[in-house]
């Protein structure tokens, strides 16, 4: 018991941690350089700012003696401490590398989730670093609190089950390796969608808190790799809401964290807020996609 309070006092530090020092570091300019390629990802880059989460998050397993196995996204940084662990993790330590080495303030974000032995998800958290704002995940539910005026508020997904409406979709779109595979399967589904609807372009490990809280009501990701899914996406699951790997076939089953797969990719993933949403995507992609 003592070590699982552990891993949910590790997680809050560390979301607090990461967000106050992220945005003292991009304060002075600092973390733009350049360190190496993501494996996989030739879209990808890993830059200084990257191994900030990974630094604290390293000092606070050792803090704690907490005996842990952490996979992270660039490769050779996972995060060790013991021996056979008896909790694993998946953290993707700053998620908008690309728009903040282009000097964007936009999308910046942390997420981490525990896992115990047996690979059932004890936590998750989402560090929204700009807005000073954490979503939190575990047994007591979902919810997010306001680092800037002490509000907890708890979260609820939007229970759309359809494509009507003012139905929101999400799917990462600024690399063209990703918006051409969503397109061309895509495309009969976008433009079908009414004036009032919202194609967000936006994706990754945080996208299971807008899911979580209604911000969304659907992410969509051909090759999706799972270091992208697992650090946020129980948050989404714990709230009741569909998250499914889906074969080039239409056949589908629940995603779940495979420790040390980090590196591997999903054909396609549906993450839906309701069964009925996620129903009538799949049913479109056996039918149109490509």
């Amino acid at each position: 018991m003592a070590d699982k309070e552990a891993v949910k006092i590790i997680l809050g530090e560390f979301l607090k941690e990461v967000t106050r020092e992220v945005k003292e570091r991009a304060s002075r300019n600092e973390g733009r350089e350049i360190i190496g390629d993501v494996i996989n990802r030739p879209e990808d880059i890993e830059i200084g700012i990257d191994r900030v989460g990974e630094d604290i998050l390293e000092g606070l397993v050792k803090k704690h003696e907490l005996n842990v196995k952490i996979f992270s996204e660039p490769d050779g940084r996972d995060i060790e401490n013991g021996n056979n662990p008896d909790f694993y993790g998946s953290i993707d330590p700053f998620d908008g590398s690309v728009l903040y080495l282009r000097g964007f303030e936009h999308n910046w974000y942390s997420a981490l989730s525990f896992f115990d032995k047996e690979r059932v998800p004890l936590c998750t958290g989402v560090a929204d670093i700009l807005n000073e704002k954490l979503y939190l995940s575990d047994e007591e539910g979902n919810y997010s609190f306001n680092l800037k005026t002490g509000k907890k508020k708890t979260l609820t997904p939007s229970g759309k089950k359809d494509l009507k409406g003012t139905v929101i979709i999400a799917s990462y779109l600024m690399s063209y390796r990703y918006s051409k595979e969503f397109f061309s399967n895509f495309k009969q589904m976008i433009e079908g969608l009414g004036p009032k609807a919202l194609l967000y372009p936006q994706g990754g490990s945080f996208i299971y808190a807008f899911l979580a809280s209604g911000l969304i009501d659907a992410y969509l990701m051909f090759n999706e790799p799972r270091s992208e899914i697992d650090p946020g996406f129980f948050m989404a699951k714990r709230a009741g809401c569909e998250v499914v790997s889906v074969k080039p076939d239409g056949t589908h089953e629940d995603y779940r964290f495979v420790p040390g797969k980090q590196h591997d990719k999903v054909d396609l993933l549906v993450a839906a807020s309701t069964p009925e949403l996620k129903d009538e995507i799949i049913t479109y992609y056996k039918k149109n996609g490509k």
